[in-house]
């Protein structure tokens, strides 16, 4: 009988484990839907989709990060790098499952809960349908290591930001750090979307929390697979309601990729619940000028 160490997934060179960000932006859209929608998409992976009511869940994360990466201890000059960092954008839309044999260790939690301070089983986590991703080394990590269906394509991108782009105003305006915008491309045409969504938060209360380590799932040499994400800040929560009808605006592209018409499939018609957003704080801070 093989060892439980032995059991692990294994990992590919060359990459290592665990992976360091070195910064991290992360904007959330989680929505509640008919739990008809998202069965079809998790029959044959041993999950089942997670319960809130009558409801399942299914959300979408836009991620830009940075990591740092040396050359090797022993390598000459002539051979490193010519940068020590790399800087990738991605997007996962989730279904939130668990295993199916492991229900009866469930505790029972209402969404609200869940967003804000997760489940504390870590049973409830992230089936991926789909993760579009600019950064090729990602797109490998992700597959060989953790089994996500991912694709190379590109973004647009307009986040919020602590340095803003001022050609609009040169007087400093508190929706700069407040709206979120992210676009995925077509993956065969950068002219056309996937989808666009616009998150703007000015003006609804936030709820500090933190609901990592996020349990994410994939398949790994044919089998059911986990791992753990923790964010190591408290992320700003905002819980949605009829009157935040403007908070985010999503619009479906004229893409034909699968991803579109599962979006549509997935969370069409329905109104989002919560956002949830995510600045890591700066490292150093430049202040202008001044005449000594």
């Amino acid at each position: 009988m093989s060892s439980q160490q032995n059991d692990l997934p294994s990992i590919p060179t060359p990459f290592t484990m665990p992976f360091y960000y070195a910064s991290l932006t992360n904007v959330g859209v989680y929505y509640l839907v008919p739990l008809s929608r998202v069965e079809p998409y998790l029959q044959g992976t041993g999950l089942s989709p997670a319960r809130f009511g009558d409801k399942a869940m299914v959300s979408f994360n836009f991620q830009l990060y940075a990591g740092q990466f040396a050359s090797g201890l022993n390598t000459p000059p002539e051979q490193w790098g010519s940068s020590g960092a790399a800087i990738t954008q991605e997007l996962e839309l989730n279904i939130v499952a668990y295993p199916e044999h492991r229900k009866d260790q469930l505790a029972p939690i209402g969404y609200q809960e869940f967003i804000q301070d997760g489940d504390q089983t870590k049973l409830y986590g992230n089936h991926r349908v789909w993760v579009p991703c600019d950064a090729p080394i990602a797109i490998a990590a992700g597959e060989q290591l953790f089994g996500e269906p991912k694709f190379q394509t590109t973004f647009k991108v307009n986040l919020a930001s602590q340095n803003p782009v001022r050609t609009n105003s040169a007087v400093y305006q508190p929706e700069w750090v407040e709206t979120w915008g992210f676009r995925v491309d077509d993956p065969e045409n950068a002219k056309t979307a996937i989808f666009t969504c616009i998150v703007n938060t000015l003006g609804i209360k936030a709820i500090p929390g933190n609901i990592s380590p996020i349990t994410e799932y994939g398949v790994h040499d044919g089998k059911l697979i986990g791992c753990r994400w923790n964010i190591l800040q408290a992320m700003d929560t905002y819980f949605l309601n009829s009157g935040h009808a403007e908070a985010v605006k999503l619009v479906l592209g004229t893409s034909s990729h699968r991803m579109r018409k599962d979006l549509e499939k997935l969370i069409g018609g329905c109104a989002p619940v919560a956002v949830q957003t995510l600045n890591s704080a700066p490292a150093a801070i430049q202040s202008r000028a001044y005449y000594p």
